[in-house]
């Protein structure tokens, strides 16, 4: 499942999502050597769009079994289980604020948003 996610989205990949990612966190890189922002911003972009392509993935798997079991309950299941990974690096920059700021979850959260709007078939 996995393999064929990458096979038929490698264009969408290259050309959009990329370079949003190398930006952002070529830019986040750079405020953190310069001193404007602390580590701690990092740490959440990169938890949250780890957080955010998981939750992509179940998207994607749960309209697959959708298609093949019509189980409107297993869809049911998936779609609550990807706004709980939605909310997992929110309750943790919560708990963890000096390990892991909001801002850069926040940051993270937007742009995993990318994820549905670019690479649908």
């Amino acid at each position: 499942m996995f393999k064929d996610f990458f096979k038929d989205n490698k264009k969408n990949i290259y050309k959009y999502l990329l370079p949003v990612y190398i930006v952002s966190t070529v830019t986040l890189v750079v405020l953190l050597i310069c001193g404007v922002i602390a580590y701690s911003w990092l740490t959440g972009f990169v938890l949250t769009l780890i957080f955010g392509l998981v939750a992509y993935i179940f998207l994607v798997y749960s309209a697959k079994k959708l298609i093949d079991h019509q189980n409107p309950y297993l869809f049911v299941f998936f779609s609550v289980l990807r706004i709980g990974l939605y909310m997992v690096p929110f309750i943790i920059s919560i708990y963890l604020s000096e390990y892991i700021n909001s801002f850069g979850v926040i940051i993270g959260f937007l742009i995993s948003l990318l994820f549905p709007v670019i690479l649908r078939n």
